[in-house]
Parts: structure tokens; C-alpha cells; sequence
């Protein structure tokens, strides 16, 4: 079925725009709302290699507006964790690139959409001021948090939550939260390009449509840093779990047909 060119552009400009705004902003992660997004106009295996660079410019230029804003001491175990979590999913991803196209597409769909509303779900229950279970402070916690946003990411661009949920805990100042998330994000993404290139994720047709969306990240970015003194994460975040819900919910069922 032919899509109309508007809806292809609102898609994708949208997601990269509230990739922009939601890791500026809040320092969420942005694959949540993104991935649903893009993958109603495009295969998801494209909107993966797509994301990436585009994240990874986010991240860069979300890390502008909070430099020096980064608690390290939480950082070094979980970038370990992250390190173990990115070569367990890269393992998974390899065997999944292995089907068929057809079957790709559906498994990778399914995967992920379910990936994205139990976080949607996650987060909706911690919007309630109700505490989200998770490890108890430790360095080795922190290393296994890490594995398993890692693992989560490698496939979907969507393990935000896990750490932020974890980082919570710790009582940081809400600026020190998100900078600390930023260079998480931008660490861990690094992490993953050599195994995104080397599966043909990242190609030359991906890096194109990248670079003509990237444009838009320096406005999403401004717009994310300016909200973050000025309005409440809470009526943003719900916005954006709906996107996110609806576009997983067409992920699912785009799947199961």
C-alpha cells in the first residue's frame, strides 16, 4: 500500500522532533515514543539503523545544555553492564536478522511493540507516585541494571526507563538526573554502532534519511532544554506514552496478522 508522503513526513519528522524534546527535556528515552512512530511508514529494521545516528546527534547536542551536570560515580558500573548487555542483544539480533523478510518484519514488530507498552505501562504506574521496584543502591547492582537496558536497547532503542527508574533512588537534583541519563544515553549508543554496522543496520540508504531528519534536532533540543525549567514532566510524559501506546498497539497487531 502507497503512503502519503504527508503521513511519511509527520511520522518521521515528529519522532525525531520528540526525540529532540524528550531527552533535552526530561532525559527520557526517546525510543519509546520514536520507534512506534516511524514504524507505521517504514520497516522496522530500517527505523532501527535510522534512530540510531539520530540518536546519538541527540544525545550530543541534548549534552550541551547540561555539561558538568553528571554524577560519574553512578555511571562507570552501569556503562560496564551496558558493555555485557550490548553483546548478549547483539547475539539475539544476529539470530533474529536470520529469518526472512517477511518474518522479520513481524518478529522484530512484535518484539518490539510489546517492548514499548510494557514500558508505556511501567511508567504510567510510576506516574502515580507509586514506587517502582528495582536493585537496592550497589555497584553490582548498577552493572545489572546496565546489562539489561543493554540487551533491551540493542533491539529497541527503548531501555530509558530502566535506568531511570533505577537512578531515581539516589535522590539526584532533577538537572544532575537528567545530564547523568544524557551521557548514559550517548555512551551507550556509541556502544552499539559497531554492531549495527557490521549487521548492514546502518548502511548507506540509512545514514541518508538520518542526516535529513537531523536538522531537526537542534529545534526539538531548545524546545526540551526551555520545557525542563519551565513546565512539569508529568503532562508531557503522559502525552507521549499515549502516542507511544497507540503506535505499539499497531505494532502488535501490523504483527499478528
Amino acid at each position: 500500500m502507497q503512503i502519503p508522503i504527508w503521513w511519511y513526513y509527520l511520522c518521521v519528522g515528529g519522532a525525531v522532533l520528540v526525540t529532540g524534546i524528550s531527552k533535552a527535556g526530561f532525559g527520557t528515552g526517546a525510543g519509546i515514543v520514536a520507534i512506534p512512530m516511524m514504524a507505521q511508514v517504514m520497516p522496522i529494521s530500517h527505523v532501527l539503523g535510522i534512530m540510531l545516528p539520530v540518536l546519538i546527534a541527540a544525545d550530543v547536542l541534548s549534552n550541551l545544555h547540561y555539561l558538568r551536570e553528571y554524577e560519574w560515580r553512578l555511571l562507570t558500573w552501569l556503562l560496564v553492564g551496558v558493555l555485557l548487555g550490548i553483546g548478549a542483544g547483539s547475539l539475539l539480533l544476529s539470530w533474529v536478522l536470520g529469518y526472512s523478510d517477511a518474518d522479520l518484519r513481524s518478529i522484530l514488530s512484535l518484539v518490539i511493540g510489546v517492548v514499548c507498552l510494557l514500558f508505556v505501562v511501567l511508567q504510567t504506574y510510576r506516574l502515580t507516585g507509586r514506587p517502582v521496584p528495582t536493585l537496592p543502591p550497589h555497584p553490582l547492582s548498577s552493572a545489572a541494571v546496565g546489562s539489561v537496558a543493554g540487551l533491551v536497547s540493542t533491539i529497541s532503542h527503548s531501555a530509558g526507563p530502566i535506568v531511570s527508574i533505577y537512578l531515581l533512588q539516589y535522590r539526584l537534583s532533577k538537572r544532575k538526573l537528567v545530564g547523568t541519563l544524557l551521557i548514559y544515553f550517548l555512551f551507550g549508543n556509541l556502544m552499539k554502532v559497531p554492531t549495527f554496522v557490521t549487521m548492514g543496520l546502518i548502511n548507506f540508504q540509512t545514514l541518508r534519511d538520518s542526516i535529513w531528519f537531523v536538522p531537526l534536532l537542534p529545534v526539538g533540543t531548545l524546545l526540551g532544554a526551555w520545557m525542563n525549567q519551565r513546565i512539569s514532566a508529568g503532562p508531557f510524559n503522559v502525552l507521549m506514552y499515549g502516542i507511544a501506546s497507540v503506535g505499539a498497539v499497531a505494532m502488535v497487531c501490523k504483527a499478528l496478522q
